[in-house]
Order: C-alpha cells, then structure tokens, then sequence
C-alpha cells in the first residue's frame, strides 16, 4: 500500500481533527459538507469514506443510518476513527487501513463513496483516474461518487484571507501553484506538516470523472464565497441563512473558482 511521503508527512505532523470544529471556516466547510452529502447521496445504504481522516463525517454519515466503513492510510488517523466509533454505540462504523486505489471491495457492493481528500492529494492525473475507476469499479449501477478538489487559486485566496501578500516567499508559492496546480514548488523538500496537494480548475475534475466512466457530473463549492466574509463566525452563530445563500448558488459556474474547495457529484452508469 503506497502513500506519498508528503501526505504521509502532513498528516503526521497536523492535526486534521480540529480543523472541521475551528469557528469560522471550520465550522462552514464541517456544515456545508454534511449540507452537500445529506441532499446528494442516496438515502441509505452503504457507504464508504475514502481517505476519512479522524472520522467526522464517517460519524454523521453513521448518525443518518448509513453503513459506513471509512478507509484511511494514517495509523494516527485510524486511531483516532475507531475512538469516535466506540463514542456513538448506537451508530458505530467500520474503521480499517486502506487507499482510494485499492477499495478492497466487491465489484458493484457500495452505493456510494466519499472522497474528500484524495483527489487533490494524488497529485499525478494518472493516479486521480485510477482511483477514480476503482470508485466506479466498487460502486453499484447508479451508485454516487462524491469527491472533492481544492480549487485552483485557493492558496491565493487563504494568503489573502491571512494577510500574507506581503511576503516574497508566500508568492514563490502562489505563483507556482497557479501555474502548475501543485501545492510547493519542491515536493523533495517539504518541511514538517507542509502541505503537498493538487489544485484542480474545476473543468479539469469534471473531465476526470468523466474519463473514469462517470455520468450524470455536477460540480458544487463547499465554502462558496461564505469562507471570504470578515464576520464569519458571527453570521454562523445561526447559519441557516448563510448555507441556504450558498446552496442557492453553489453549482454557478463562475463562483466555483471563489470557493476553496468543490465536490463532483457523479454516478455510475446503470
């Protein structure tokens, strides 16, 4: 089982559970989410989470009444899943080690798959249409993918939001980003807890889950432009309003590329 030692590295080194439950972004991304996948997935069945980290959303998709079984390669990761299992013995979920390229399932056994992770951490497109198959492969006949990208000009996006423009090195980053859609320009090189990761346009996801054997392909942004506003966490304080505004307008084309990250909606053909 081969994981990229830059992802291996990051995750080693970062702690991925608090970034869904951090006020403000966290709390959007963790909510317009589990927004997109209630309305989106079939509604039940079983579902595997690809690349699940910590298990959050393999927990809520529990909680719905979903048989889960969450994959994930990170020994810390899996550690801390199996806990937030036990923590819910009313709606446990299965924990085990694996990778989107290797789903170690039946042909057609799953009604749908979550990936929200891998696809922007196989950088290489050949590895993206690999995992991708091996989805369609497990899924059932109209059987739901559900995978996310980081958008392209994220990474000029965040520096913004963090005041960052002013320093020469942050730009080396952006700049190499935009124009290659890797994350560091020196995947050699990454120092602890850097992030390595490919920034997808969103027509380029599309055209890969297209070439994958997938139909019936839309595209939604999770953050939309919520992520951008200054008053963030205070307007979440009741969030009904603000996820209703960027569901209304969460598959528009020309805001897919403000929204840090989107998730291609798409079945297998029956």
């Amino acid at each position: 089982m081969r994981i990229d030692p830059g992802v291996k590295q990051r995750y080693e080194n970062s702690d991925e559970d608090a970034r869904l439950w951090q006020p403000g972004v966290g709390t959007l991304v963790r909510l317009r989410t589990w927004d997109i996948l209630e309305r989106m997935l079939p509604p039940q069945g079983r579902v595997l989470d690809v690349g699940g980290g910590p298990g959050a959303h393999a927990a809520w998709l529990a909680r719905r009444g979903y048989r889960v079984e969450m994959l994930d390669p990170i020994e810390r990761h899996l550690e801390l899943a199996r806990a937030r299992s036990a923590e819910q013995p009313d709606a446990p979920f299965e924990v085990r080690r694996g990778v989107a390229a290797e789903l170690n399932v039946e042909d057609g056994a799953v009604d749908a798959i979550v990936m929200l992770g891998p696809l922007y951490h196989l950088v290489d497109r050949a590895e993206r249409i690999a995992a991708l198959e091996e989805a369609r492969r497990a899924l059932r006949p109209g059987g739901v993918l559900a995978g996310e990208m980081i958008t392209r000009h994220g990474w000029l996006l965040d520096a913004t939001l963090k005041e960052r423009l002013d320093q020469p090195e942050m730009w080396e980053t952006i700049e190499h980003s935009i124009a290659t859609g890797l994350s560091q320009p020196d995947a050699d090189n990454l120092a602890p807890g850097a992030f390595w990761a490919y920034f997808h346009r969103p027509s380029e996801l599309a055209e890969e889950l297209a070439e994958a054997g997938f139909e019936q392909i839309s595209l939604h942004g999770v953050e939309g432009f919520g992520w951008l506003l200054g008053d963030l966490e205070r307007r979440l304080e009741q969030p009904e309003g603000m996820l209703r505004a960027l569901r209304a307008c969460e598959s528009e084309p020309s805001l897919l590329g403000a929204s840090a990250h989107a998730i291609g909606l798409a079945h297998k053909p029956r």
